[in-house]
């Protein structure tokens, strides 16, 4: 039997089209007794203190969500679980990041200045306790066996029944067709949402799981569930993210496009051919997306391509291309960590400089996108070649290319631009770089040494 919907005050999920999220590992973004962090794999000291004394950079920065790492406690076998994935008790909170109340005065601090807060959640696996594979005697809401899938291991990642029914990295699968176990964790996400006012989930592991237990939570969680459904394919992660089930998902096969394109220099049509696919599919569902090119996940950016002007062309668009935009910790100041756990380094190596290059940059994308509220709009591709690729939303033209810093001048007239003839428009990233929209409504783009361009008319801020 599925329990009653929430009635605990949270947003409407559509109006998340007008957030913007900013992600952090709490362990490692600020703290009260953060340490030096020469173990990568161990807890370095953040804590909800250290974030709430941050809140200002982030929404200095342009950001008014924040994704933050689970809270919830873990299990026995832990030590090295700053990142959170590996619950417990589902209704404990993790000591390492401070107490309950601590939790709740970030929410509140949160939302004093206008920042959502997002969870994230975990229904695919609890952690290890110290007694092996078999021993659940320490996950507090799932002590008995019975409440797993066979002790399997993921070897074939194209097998969804492999996916789905075996542990994903030795961890306790949890068996979510078991009455108990799916019942336990619908209550978990009602109560979880009404005791700390959350605005949002982050959901893990989703195409780990059965459909079934996703329409299940959809009717007792209303609120905005952006998925994590880790596959390049548009078309299967439209089989999660619908009406009856989750509500979005990151925008992972735009991400591998980014890659291909600006980051390795492919063919543009790269991004035209997932635009197009994915407007296809999800149609107005497309604004709900979560745009991302770096996460706790996957390399950073500049670790796989240390090109200033590609890193920027990828910011743009995230920041501009019809979705949510989603931006790690750290991307602002240049991180460049490699794969997990380098990709995590504590915030405090590099600091909160609200005056570097990127940080200046990206809040200027933000304070567009804030003032021009184009969050709304349809996205309409203008122009594409193999090396640079256009489009505009709303009063807004967006102008790529893939050519890197070490590239010269490229010119292209990009039509039907979203001005009216001879209107004077100007770049929001470069001063004083302003040009008359055409008699016949089409602009002469010049992008110098693989920059990228944003164009708004004249005084339009």
């Amino acid at each position: 039997m599925l329990l009653a919907v929430s009635s605990f005050a949270f947003p409407n999920p559509l109006e998340f089209r007008s957030r913007r999220i900013y992600q952090v590992l709490t362990d490692r973004f600020a703290g009260t007794n953060q340490n030096n962090c020469n173990d990568l794999y161990s807890y370095c000291g953040g804590d909800y203190i250290g974030l709430i004394s941050k809140l200002d950079y982030i929404r200095n920065l342009g950001y008014n969500a924040i994704w933050i790492s689970p809270t919830v406690e873990q299990a026995q076998n832990s030590n090295n679980a700053y990142h959170g994935y590996w619950f417990s008790n589902f209704y404990g909170t993790n000591p390492h990041f401070g107490s309950v109340q601590d939790l709740k005065n970030l929410i509140y601090e949160a939302h004093q200045r206008d920042i959502w807060v997002i969870a994230d959640v975990v229904y695919n696996h609890v952690g290890n306790c110290y007694g092996g594979p078999f021993d659940y005697s320490c996950i507090t809401t799932f002590p008995q066996s019975e409440y797993y899938h066979d002790n399997c291991d993921v070897q074939d990642w194209n097998n969804q029944e492999q996916v789905r029914y075996c542990r994903l990295a030795g961890l306790p699968d949890l068996n979510q067709d078991h009455p108990f176990v799916r019942s336990e964790l619908l209550k978990w996400s009602v109560w979880y949402q009404k005791e700390f006012g959350f605005d949002g989930f982050r959901t893990d592991t989703v195409k780990h799981i059965d459909h079934s237990f996703w329409r299940d939570l959809r009717k007792v969680t209303p609120w905005f569930n952006i998925g994590e459904v880790f596959d390049g394919s548009n078309q299967f992660l439209k089989s999660y993210t619908n009406e009856q089930e989750l509500q979005t998902s990151f925008n992972y096969p735009l991400y591998y496009a980014i890659q291909s394109t600006i980051s390795n220099g492919n063919s543009m049509y790269g991004l035209s051919n997932i635009f197009f696919e994915a407007q296809q599919l999800f149609g107005d569902a497309a604004k709900d997306l979560g745009l991302f090119i770096d996460n706790h996940d996957n390399p950073r950016f500049l670790n796989q391509h240390s090109d200033l002007r590609r890193y920027e062309n990828a910011l743009v668009l995230i920041h501009t291309w019809i979705g949510i935009p989603v931006l790690y910790y750290g991307s602002e100041q240049d991180m460049n960590g490699g794969n997990d756990p380098d990709n995590r380094h504590p915030m405090w190596w590099v600091g909160f400089n609200q005056n570097s290059q990127r940080y200046l940059f990206i809040k200027n994308l933000n304070d567009v996108r804030s003032k021009i509220k184009f969050e709304d709009s349809e996205q309409r591709e203008l122009y594409v070649t193999d090396n640079f690729y256009s489009f505009a939303r709303s009063n807004i033209l967006v102008a790529l290319t893939n050519q890197g810093q070490n590239s010269g001048q490229i010119h292209y007239r990009v039509p039907n631009s979203p001005f009216e003839a001879n209107t004077r428009i100007c770049n929001i990233i470069a001063e004083r770089d302003c040009i008359n929209v055409n008699p016949d409504n089409s602009v002469d783009i010049y992008l110098n040494q693989g920059e990228a361009k944003v164009f708004i008319r004249e005084n339009a801020l």
